[in-house]
């Protein structure tokens, strides 16, 4: 689950049969390390040979959910100097999907900050303000999901057996400024145990997970060319193995290599 790259509001459902109540994902904390490496290029942009790796930390606090990523990508284009990439995220959602904080640093190119917030107000219209890289103020239409609130819809969807889920989704994700149209295509469950490294792992045996691929589109846009497709492994506690990145020149993929679940926090009722 990822920030662009991964709750529970009362919303209606944007797509999909309305069937039964389904009960609100429990998201479990966790810590993950991904390694990346290049499996497929084509044309000319592809680069000749990428690798790197993921750190992800997600905490489900009793108000709300708290990520922080840092992806390191070394590629080595076709022809030019190698190219050594990094960007850290970190985000918080409240739990009634009200309050998103954000913020991004990239060291590539000009490696500039993305950093603001967005709130929803009682009648579910979202406002979003950035500070960084420079201060801008725009709202969103009330059907907007934030990221982990999105990854329990794409659950919901899953275990009612819905196989499109359509989404407006804002990540705060490149400059800060758009609004993605997700298309998430959710496969059928399984049981066999996953072929990652960290899949393994106790916690994640007997739990139902699904294949699940998120295409990114500009806002506005469903058809032709998606901005990439994220694909992975959902399992039904929020967790994620399998990845594979698609920018369309380049496809990295990413395996589960190793996973932590520190205790869970106790909250007062």
């Amino acid at each position: 689950m990822f920030t662009r790259m991964l709750f529970v509001c009362a919303l209606t459902a944007i797509s999909g049969s309305a069937g039964a109540e389904i009960a609100a994902p429990q998201l479990a904390s966790h810590k993950a390390i991904y390694d990346l490496n290049l499996v497929e290029g084509a044309g000319t942009k592809a680069p000749a040979s990428a690798s790197g790796k993921i750190a992800f930390d997600f905490s489900s606090v009793c108000d709300g959910y708290s990520q922080t990523l840092r992806q390191v990508v070394d590629l080595q284009p076709q022809e030019g100097e190698r190219q050594v990439t990094e960007t850290r995220t970190t985000t918080y959602e409240d739990a009634k999907g009200a309050d998103f904080r954000f913020n991004s640093e990239s060291e590539v190119g000009k490696g500039e900050e993305v950093d603001g917030r967005a709130e929803r107000d009682a009648r579910g219209a979202v406002a979003i303000a950035l500070n960084r890289p420079k201060p801008f103020k725009f709202n969103a239409e009330n059907d907007v999901y934030f990221p982990t609130q999105h990854i329990a819809k794409v659950i919901e969807a899953a275990r009612r057996g819905e196989k499109v889920l359509l989404a407006r989704v804002y990540d705060a994700s490149d400059d800060g400024r758009k609004v993605f149209e997700v298309t998430a295509i959710i496969g059928k469950p399984a049981s066999a145990p996953d072929h990652d490294k960290g899949a393994q792992a106790a916690a994640l045996q007997g739990l139902q997970r699904w294949p699940v691929a998120l295409s990114y589109f500009n806002a506005g846009q469903r058809d032709g060319t998606p901005e990439y497709v994220l694909s992975f492994n959902l399992y039904e506690n929020g967790v994620s193995s399998g990845l594979k990145l698609d920018y369309g020149n380049f496809v990295l993929t990413g395996e589960l290599t190793g996973i932590e679940f520190p205790p869970a926090t106790k909250c007062r009722r």
